[in-house]
């Protein structure tokens, strides 16, 4: 089979299998967030989703069995209808689960489905759901706060330190501005045969980067993403270079039910913008956008259980020099292997399950907001 000219079913089959493979994958590495029995507070939307660890349990071995199946036989409706079915009521358990990549993977599966009988729609519908899903991430990262962070980690990295040079300084400055127009400009590049692949082409390259700084060879950060970067590098590859004209076609994606996956990847993130959809539903991803949350602990007490997660309190804008602290994205980071979902009212979930656990503890909890051009200290209340 010549990948250049790359059939329309065989791509259908390729990235079905790819999905599997690397959604598995991450699944596997993130076991425990699909898991009740643990200590970082589980959070689903509503107070009647609390169910028994066994039900979880059972979703999750589930989910792991329907995958596999899947990635055998990757044209079979049913098991693609299961695994969307499987994955949404596990998700409907927990927040915590709807990572990227999840949600990603969840809507590649059900635009096979949805265009189970029209191989082109669905290629091409998958393929905007990519050109919207680094459009809005491009985006996202055009803010002061990304370009500060970007600029301190490579001056503290020593690649880059401070001159006399205005201009240097200014470029410095500005990087994380111009990465974000850079990946904005290569999404829409995806649009159109003539330049989605070499756009393509530069987005593997970015992944690349991403993987270098990240991976085992470089800091050996955020292991969750690494399968993902993996799996967007060779869907890319089979989507956009493999036979490029068969990729995205602006009349195959309006079809039918494609309008949903329109108005989802497309629509909906400019509403995060005002503060009416979530950061992760809108691709706004590495953008130092969605908040973060601390706990700065007095009293310890029964909180005690949570040791292995305190750190020594040395920024006293966070909390005062008595207290011990606990960031939240660093718990779930060593306890699930994923970010706990950046959202407020999450935050006050945790922090209700929390007080009602270690009743005796003195805490207070603290969220940093991106707003007006910076991080914002809010206690919760």
């Amino acid at each position: 089979m010549s990948f250049s000219n790359l059939s329309i079913v065989s791509k259908k089959i390729i990235v079905t299998r790819l999905v599997c493979f690397f959604w598995l994958a991450a699944k596997v590495i993130s076991w425990k967030v699909w898991l009740a029995e643990r200590l970082f507070p589980v959070v689903p939307p509503f107070n009647s989703l609390f169910v028994h660890s066994s039900i979880h349990l059972f979703l999750f071995i589930v989910s792991l069995l329907e995958l596999l199946a899947l990635l055998l036989f990757p044209q079979n409706k049913l098991l693609q209808i299961g695994v969307i079915i499987i994955e949404v009521l596990s998700c409907l358990l927990d927040q915590n689960r709807w990572q990227p990549w999840e949600y990603q993977y969840i809507f590649i599966i059900l635009a096979l489905v949805i265009n189970y009988k029209n191989d082109k729609s669905a290629v091409s519908i998958i393929a905007f759901i990519f050109a919207a899903v680094y459009f809005y991430s491009g985006f996202s990262k055009m803010n002061v706060v990304f370009s500060q962070s970007i600029e301190n980690a490579l001056t503290r990295s020593g690649i880059f330190h401070t001159s006399n040079s205005h201009l240097y300084n200014f470029l410095i400055y500005h990087i994380g501005h111009f990465s974000g127009i850079i990946e904005v400009c290569l999404s829409i590049c995806l649009f159109f045969q003539r330049t989605r692949k070499i756009a393509a082409i530069f987005l593997i390259l970015m992944h690349f980067l991403i993987l270098a700084i990240f991976g085992p060879f470089g800091i050996n950060y955020d292991i969750i993403i690494w399968p993902w970067n993996i799996g967007m590098i060779l869907l890319l590859y089979v989507l956009f270079i493999c036979n490029p004209a068969a990729s995205l076609e602006l009349q195959s994606i309006k079809k039918g039910w494609n309008k949903l996956i329109i108005v989802l990847f497309g629509v909906l993130p400019v509403l995060n913008f005002f503060g009416y959809w979530d950061f992760w539903l809108s691709h706004s991803l590495f953008s130092s956008k969605p908040p973060d949350m601390y706990i700065c602990i007095k009293k310890t007490g029964s909180s005690k259980a949570l040791q292995s997660f305190f750190i020594i309190n040395k920024n006293k804008f966070l909390c005062d020099s008595n207290s011990i602290i606990i960031n939240v994205r660093a718990w779930s980071f060593q306890e699930l292997k994923v970010p706990a979902y950046p959202e407020l009212r999450i935050y006050k979930n945790i922090k209700s399950q929390l007080l009602k656990r270690y009743p005796d503890m003195d805490a207070t909890f603290i969220v940093l907001i991106y707003t007006n051009g910076q991080k914002v200290r809010i206690e919760l209340k």
